[in-house]
């Protein structure tokens, strides 16, 4: 049973099993339904990984990592460093600086490029589009009325993205709609030439045609926008479409669905290395983190490969442009005159099994040292290591749960009742960290795959921790029903329909028909030898991995696409049951997919129904979550939350209309706009003073 997919706590309840026969017969003992509960994060952390390489099973302290706090150090420098990126400017934490977000709110807009009809994927405000469903409104402005598209300047009237002539009826006339979304801007789109170059690569910059202003190119924005790092350690699969995978390859974010993934090892003697494939299992952090180094919209120059970025890296000071606090939780000790190299922090880090080769080994067929091959395996398992520590398990909520029942006043006592009831949030944001998707499929790996009962009344297999709840048309965003470079899909329960249907898949699966909250059988007790017919219905399409609710007043803006700025409006949404156009049976979140032989009118989650909350209810829920979620470490950049310095581009000099070009200089071949920086300062294990006060919410900073 999926103790977190049942809401209405006061029908829950169990008829005793009477029969004339009851003293002969034998008695069925029916279990009673679990009553979902809310959770302390007091105490949990994330699981080393384990695995296999080249067959052998292997774990991360005994196989890979020699020293624990030299690994999590070089986590946290690789993380923060600007000169991870192709252009010498753009860290990890670019995307991730605030709460484990980014709160940038210029340059910001994404066209909505991951729409199915490529012939309206690179078009800025575009209205709402939905076939047969009237009172589409065409603007292609923003809300507030500006221009929108590339370096915009958000504002608070351009939030929500969607709004309805009656907040409470999803089908009332549309008065604004735009797919655009808030993503995060990268950089420039450029062709990697070569990383010989004293603080970034050699690239060929050439003309954007989406990403400019006036024929000037600005930096590219992403497509989704950015979830938080912090608590992520936990997540079965990362990513909003869960494609950085549960099992670490030490080369891509595909785990065993990357063919060419492998890492290099030396045997006793050293010497030569040879590839062998590895897979280590809860290691998703790992995976997403070598990601967006090497995205030509995140950090990189289009073909720079990890193994470039390592050969750049390798002999550059950790951090050589920025400043770290004296009494950094972390990096303290590396905070003098002295600076070591990346070179140094792996050998004190990694064991010398994986950089000690003294021949070169061949990716492809250009050859790098074994270091520089394994740069990928140093920078995922470290940064997961360092992730790893940024846990958010002091919120007053943990107090509250763990007996201080002062932590929370009645108000926020009230949105929590409403949370686990009326609200029905906890369906879907369950276990500890608040998310489906969290560490409750960790410890039980069997349950990833769910059955239920969906909103058109109609059973479907999907993937637990993954819903669609009507935010966009499905068609703008397949998200969980996309696919990977080679055709595998992302989804789990595709590949189980590939299982059923005698094929072979990437990732391991494990089904337990019986933890289904939707039996095959209504017999009892449940045959686990049981299998749903080939060719099932799934409900997978426009399904997003839900995120933590854990510091949800920080990290705005809200739900893949930015499109609300407060959790009031976010409240607003759920309580008239989403925005998916139509009806129950029929509606926006359906998508025909004949290449996965799905067909579906309706791909809506069950729980999207109207919640008829009332304004003080509303009240009570949004309190909850800002306050009773909210760890006062993370507000205020207290350890392991404080991090050092780091310089952010904030847009570019100039406005949606024109932009000042950079000088011209022989490294830049194509005009780009110049950077309107904004500077983080390094903040220590102590955090942000008094006069600096708390990170402040999204709308606080349009």
């Amino acid at each position: 049973m999926n103790i977190v997919r049942i809401v209405g706590l006061a029908c829950l309840f169990v008829l005793p099993v009477q029969s004339i026969l009851a003293a002969t017969a034998p008695e069925i003992d029916v279990p009673a339904p679990e009553i979902p509960t809310l959770q302390s994060l007091r105490g949990m952390t994330p699981p080393d990984p384990s695995g296999t390489e080249g067959g052998r099973k292997v774990d991360l302290m005994t196989d890979y990592v020699l020293n624990r706090s030299a690994a999590i150090l070089l986590g946290k420098a690789l993380f923060w460093d600007m000169e991870i990126g192709s252009d010498g400017s753009t860290a990890c934490a670019s995307c991730h600086f605030h709460a484990g977000v980014d709160h940038r709110i210029t340059n910001q807009i994404n066209p909505g490029q991951a729409h199915t009809n490529a012939n309206v994927a690179s078009i800025f405000n575009k209205p709402f589009v939905a076939s047969d469903i009237p009172a589409d409104v065409a603007s292609y402005l923003t809300k507030s009325g500006g221009k929108g598209g590339p370096n915009y300047t958000l504002k608070k009237t351009d939030f929500p993205t969607h709004v309805l002539a009656d907040p409470l009826d999803r089908n009332s006339p549309i008065l604004y709609s735009t797919d655009d979304v808030i993503g995060s801007q990268g950089v420039f789109d450029a062709n990697f030439v070569k990383p010989h170059q004293p603080r970034f690569d050699k690239c060929t910059q050439q003309p954007d045609g989406i990403f400019q202003v006036g024929g000037i190119n600005v930096r590219r924005s992403t497509g989704r926008n950015a979830p938080t790092v912090i608590n992520a350690a936990f997540n079965v699969r990362n990513f909003w479409d869960g494609r950085a995978n549960n099992v670490f390859n030490g080369f891509s974010p595909f785990g065993n669905r990357d063919p060419d993934a492998g890492i290099f090892v030396t045997g006793d003697r050293g010497g030569v290395a040879t590839k062998v494939r590895l897979a280590l299992k809860d290691a998703s952090a790992a995976s997403q983190a070598v990601g967006p180094p090497g995205s030509p919209v995140e950090m990189s120059c289009g073909g720079r490969t990890f193994a470039d970025i390592g050969r750049r890296m390798l002999d550059t000071l950790m951090l050589k442009q920025q400043r770290i606090s004296s009494t950094d939780s972390v990096l303290a000790s590396v905070s003098g005159a002295r600076r070591p190299t990346y070179r140094e922090l792996i050998k004190a880090a990694f064991q010398p099994r994986l950089w000690n080769a003294t021949q070169q080994v061949l990716l492809g067929d250009a050859p790098y040292t074994q270091m520089e091959a394994n740069f990928p395996l140093f920078f995922g398992l470290a940064i997961q290591m360092y992730e790893s520590t940024l846990i958010s398990d002091q919120a007053p909520l943990d107090a509250y749960l763990q007996g201080n029942q002062q932590a929370m006043n009645a108000q926020q006592v009230q949105g929590m009742n409403l949370f686990l009831g009326k609200g029905k949030c906890i369906a879907c944001h369950g276990g500890a960290e608040l998310t489906n998707a969290g560490s409750r499929l960790l410890f039980h790996p069997r349950e990833r795959i769910e059955r239920m009962l969906m909103a058109d009344n109609l059973t479907t297999l999907y993937d637990n921790g993954f819903y669609n709840t009507g935010v966009r048309p499905t068609s703008e965003d397949l998200a969980l029903g996309g696919s990977d470079a080679w055709g595998n899909p992302l989804s789990f329960t595709r590949e189980y329909n590939t299982l059923l249907q005698g094929g072979n898949v990437p990732d391991p699966l494990d089904v337990d028909v019986c933890t289904f909250e939707t039996p095959l059988s209504a017999a009892l007790p449940c045959d686990a030898t049981l299998k749903p017919n080939v060719g099932f219905r799934d409900a997978v399409d426009g399904a997003f991995k839900t995120p933590t609710l854990r510091n949800i007043a920080l990290t705005g803006p809200y739900f893949h696409n930015g499109s609300r700025a407060t959790l009031k409006q976010v409240m607003e949404f759920y309580n008239r049951g989403g925005d998916r156009r139509g009806e129950d049976a029929s509606n926006t979140s359906g998508f025909e997919h004949p290449s996965a032989n799905q067909h579906n009118a309706s791909n809506l989650d069950p729980d999207m129904t109207s919640l008829n909350l009332t304004p003080d209810e509303v009240d009570a829920l949004v309190k909850f979550m800002e306050v009773g979620l909210t760890d006062p470490r993370v507000a205020w950049e207290q350890a392991p939350f404080d991090h050092p310095s780091l310089v952010i581009p904030q847009g570019h000099v100039g406005d949606e209309n024109a932009v000042t070009a950079r000088p011209v200089s022989p490294k830049i071949s194509t005009r780009q706009a110049l950077d309107a920086p904004i500077a983080l300062k390094p903040i220590g294990a102590e955090g942000r003073s008094v006069s600096e006060g708390p990170l402040q919410a999204f709308y606080n900073d349009l």
